[in-house]
């Protein structure tokens, strides 16, 4: 499966109309062309800044190293960040415990993703949880899909992100009341994570794919 590369940042105030014009127009379809496959744009509703999410696959991480220092990439970043602050970036790849097709646009729908590092010494442990006891729970949500489970490779502010995706918000309200998902996530924070926080994230996405990162 391809790696996600993952932007974060806010819109400076008063640019928001040609910050949409550059990302539709001109940013997209050069990091298309380029190999970067978009394949995401979300919004913080809820949750730690910066407020506006690209994700963009990547077949892995030599290919990701070739665009982005080449000069026709740094060249179009730097043109992002007249309109932009606050950036950030992070490289993920699959945990491969979550089983699915390729990573590809997901329209109208929500996230509640939760970020940590792993504590030292609990890997084989921490495996064990998430395989027989952490998915079988959510599979039996019919409500609620895990769509990733990360390990962030590079930059971001946590070493794994559990990504979970709704079609209705309320429905990420109804997860958080769920007696089992309440069990399941006070085992992960007491036992095996460490600078837990999580995130509501709401697709931003106004499809003339694969147009995203419009608000």
């Amino acid at each position: 499966m391809p790696i996600l590369f993952k932007e974060n940042y806010d819109i400076i105030p008063g640019k928001e109309d040609e910050y949409s014009k550059f990302i539709a127009k001109t940013y997209l379809p050069k990091t298309t062309n380029m190999g970067l496959v978009s394949v995401g744009g979300f919004y913080t509703e809820i949750g730690f800044g910066p407020r506006v999410h690209g994700v963009m696959s990547v077949k892995d991480c030599d290919e990701l190293s070739r665009i982005i220092t080449a000069k026709q990439y740094k060249d179009l970043h730097l043109t992002l960040k007249t309109f932009i602050y606050n950036y950030q970036n992070s490289v993920l790849e699959p945990t491969g415990r979550v089983k699915r097709a390729e990573y590809s646009i997901q329209k109208g729908v929500w996230k509640f993703n939760q970020y940590y590092d792993l504590r030292p010494g609990i890997k084989e442990e921490y495996s064990n949880f998430i395989i027989k006891e952490y998915l079988p729970v959510m599979e039996k949500i019919d409500y609620v899909e895990v769509t990733g489970g990360w390990n962030v490779i590079l930059g971001g502010i946590s070493e794994i992100v559990a990504e979970l995706t709704f079609k209705d918000p309320i429905d990420i309200g109804r997860l958080m009341n769920n007696e089992d998902f309440r069990r399941i996530s006070l085992n992960l924070r007491n036992i095996y994570a460490m600078k837990y926080a999580s995130r509501v994230l709401r697709c931003t996405e106004r499809f003339d794919e694969p147009k995203w990162f419009i608000l």
